[in-house]
């Protein structure tokens, strides 16, 4: 099968999970004897093909008013104008649309979209290709990805975000078939009206650590208890309630590993209050097996509602309990006697469940198996499997139109 992903970001220009996902579903099916291609932006200037992995890459060219991964310093209008040439850009549509005509690949996945805009939609519709979408977030619901404004939670779609998402939203009518990488981000697409009559399906984001227990090397007996946190550095990931969390535990008994990179600014800030604590570890951005197996236990202190939260999996992976917030799809992913789930706007919450595991180790070395057990749930080998028949359907779907 000849088939083409189109992803915002891949390798090596990788933010968080859903480039990771992307990369390794190619990888995956090029490992099966598929024909993989994938397509994703990059800077002006930046624009070209390569191979990585068995998979050939296209990086296109940005067609917007500025760069904005990670961050952009850019003001509000020029924002909002960004935002605006997003909803629709037929400029990107153009240049994914001769791809299409030189490759002409069976099918094409989308996933992540944000700078392509939904116009890639209408590019692949007008070549008769069949098309499925993957969830990794809101964009689709909001211009910001997030469902989350200042420092709250958004309960429902605002102003802004229905607008901006009236002409996506009726542009999911052109997919033949979608792909939630959890229950909570697809039900969220469909009540809000996406999606409707299309062949939808949950698809999880799995991980395999072929020898993670293994590789874990051991403890000596009575040393500090490792709490950790894997993820962007950035102030919708909780990363300052964790740190307030652990700063009211009693000294000397655990350590803080905290692995990523973000906004710099919050970072930094971040590092000043922790500055005097030899327990506060700040390890920059690293291989997540490189910190897995050196922890105890996980944190996800998301503020925002995750679309999956695929370090979830990665934890379990390696044995480890996670203490998950209650937002998407968190709560989904922690099965019974592997974790906690915790109200990131109640600090006590979290406070308790890191206060349980200093002082009830063993409890924590119990829970391995739980953890253990639960990851094999999420295999990359049942993840390519579920993509596929989502993309034999399509195909099907699309030739008896």
């Amino acid at each position: 099968m000849k088939i083409l992903l189109v992803s915002t970001l891949y390798a090596p220009n990788i933010l968080g999970g859903a480039e990771r996902v992307a990369q390794d579903l190619a990888e995956d099916l090029a490992r099966r004897g598929h024909s993989v291609r994938v397509a994703c932006l990059a800077a002006q200037g930046e624009a070209r093909g390569a191979e990585l992995n068995g998979v050939h890459v296209d990086y296109l060219s940005l067609r917007n008013l500025y760069w904005p991964y990670p961050v952009a310093e850019a003001g509000a209008m020029r924002k909002a104008l960004w935002h605006a040439l997003d909803t629709y850009n037929p400029s990107m549509a153009h240049a994914l649309g001769r791809l299409l005509d030189v490759h002409r690949p069976d099918v094409v996945n989308t996933h992540n979209i944000s700078g392509f805009s939904v116009a890639a939609w209408k590019a692949v519709k007008e070549r008769r290709l069949p098309l499925v979408h993957t969830l990794h977030d809101h964009y689709l619901l909001c211009p910001y990805t997030t469902m989350f404004r200042g420092s709250s939670d958004c309960k429902r779609q605002c102003l802004e975000c229905r607008v901006y998402g009236s002409l996506r939203r009726r542009g999911t009518r052109q997919v033949d078939g979608v792909v939630g990488v959890s229950r909570y981000i697809l039900d969220k697409h469909l009540e809000l009206g996406c999606f409707a009559n299309t062949p939808a399906r949950v698809v999880y984001s799995g991980y395999d650590a072929s020898s993670a227990a293994a590789d874990r090397p051991p403890r000596a007996s009575g040393s500090p208890l490792r709490i950790g946190y894997l993820g962007r550095i950035i102030p919708i990931k909780g990363v300052d309630r964790l740190i307030d969390a652990f700063l009211a535990l009693s000294g000397g008994l655990a350590e803080l590993w905290i692995a990523g990179a973000g906004d710099p600014l919050y970072e930094a800030a971040l590092k000043k209050r922790t500055a005097n604590r030899g327990d506060v570890r700040w390890l920059g951005f690293v291989r997540p097996e490189a910190v897995l197996r050196e922890l105890d236990v996980l944190v996800v202190s998301s503020r925002v509602r995750e679309a999956m939260g695929r370090v979830v999996v990665e934890g379990f992976s390696f044995g480890l309990p996670v203490a998950g917030a209650n937002r998407g799809a968190i709560p989904e992913l922690i099965g019974e006697d592997c974790g906690w789930v915790f109200d990131p706007d109640r600090p006590g919450e979290l406070i308790s469940i890191l206060q349980h595991c200093v002082e009830q180790p063993e409890r924590l070395r119990a829970m391995k198996n739980a953890a253990y057990s639960r990851a094999r749930g999420f295999t990359r080998d049942a993840t390519v499997s579920g993509y596929l028949t989502a993309y034999r359907e399509a195909i099907g779907d699309r030739a008896r139109q």
